[in-house]
């Protein structure tokens, strides 16, 4: 699966960490903690896999659960990330901003309150950590089961982009497919994270809204477009396309639509507004209708402010 990430243009492959006693109350769940242990990796593990990515050239990243695993795998991580579901836990995220790292957060199941008192929490720990721009929060829905459009909820990003400038804000994606990754990059996602498998049937529910290898060479590719549309280098106009040339031939002039003779006074029917945009800008019109010639003019001749009395 990291050879297939990398192959399809991922940036970087994200693991989980966890032990199923370090996370679930074994007396109350016990069912619920043998799953996790089932699905854990053993520290060694977890480094060898690290090794491999540095072979490949792809950052390796595994949101760390607990502690204990987070000291130990800290030195293989060039940035953490923190799982919706440990939103609330400050104890980690004290821990985790110790390190002095970038830092991801996904925020299903919070509400816009509850980001709020995330954002104001790490400031208290560390009032210059979003201040320089290591914070990212990434937009996400727990479609767990059910992952369908409707509950992607894409427009609170708009939200979270307006209330948070200072902070990145991104997208984790948990529905079908590829429409909802590409809407929201065009909404400003700044980080994109989706699940990945190499065979949707697997019985796992992960895996059925996980993204394949081509769809992730599609999120890859599209995304590179999506972002080209969106430069915005000049808030006026693409100087390299929209050149002083091409603006004067798309747009309109003055001219003379016939013979004007010196004295005459200028009337409506006088004139044409023709392309390219030599001479007079077709703006002054009102400004020439009224106005004397100062001398003959021809149709069709190139004019200017000093041709006239006013």
């Amino acid at each position: 699966l990291v050879m297939l990430a990398k192959n399809s243009g991922a940036d970087a492959v994200k693991f989980q960490t966890y032990s199923g006693d370090l996370l679930v109350n074994r007396k109350i769940n016990p069912e619920r903690c043998r799953h996790f242990d089932k699905l854990s990796l053993s520290i060694d593990q977890f480094i060898d896999l690290y090794s491999l990515c540095e072979k490949l050239e792809i950052e390796f990243m595994t949101s760390v659960w607990d502690i204990d695993s987070l000291n130990k795998l800290d030195p293989y991580l060039k940035r953490h990330k923190i799982g919706s579901g440990d939103l609330t836990n400050y104890q980690i995220l004290e821990k985790i901003l110790s390190k002095d790292k970038p830092l991801i957060i996904s925020t299903a199941m919070a509400t816009f309150n509850e980001i709020h008192e995330l954002v104001n929490k790490i400031n208290q720990i560390d009032n210059n950590f979003i201040a320089n721009q290591k914070l990212t929060l990434l937009h996400c829905v727990a479609m767990y089961g059910s992952p369908q459009y409707k509950y992607a909820n894409l427009g609170f990003m708009d939200r979270l982009i307006k209330a948070f400038p200072e902070i990145s804000i991104g997208y984790s994606d948990h529905v079908k497919g590829n429409l909802a990754v590409l809407t929201a990059i065009a909404r400003g996602a700044k980080c994109i994270e989706v699940h990945f498998t190499d065979n949707k049937n697997q019985e796992f529910r992960d895996h059925h809204l996980s993204v394949l290898p081509h769809e992730l060479k599609d999120i890859r590719s599209l995304s590179d477009v999506i972002n080209d549309l969106f430069i915005d280098e000049n808030p006026d106009i693409v100087n390299d396309i929209e050149d002083p040339e091409r603006i004067k031939e798309f747009r309109r002039a003055i001219y003379p639509s016939k013979d004007i003779r010196k004295d005459d006074l200028i009337r409506d029917d006088d004139l044409i507004l023709l392309r390219p945009n030599i001479g007079l800008d077709a703006r002054y019109l009102n400004k020439i209708i009224g106005a004397r010639a100062k001398r003959d003019i021809k149709k069709l001749e190139i004019i200017s402010m000093e041709d006239f009395l006013y």
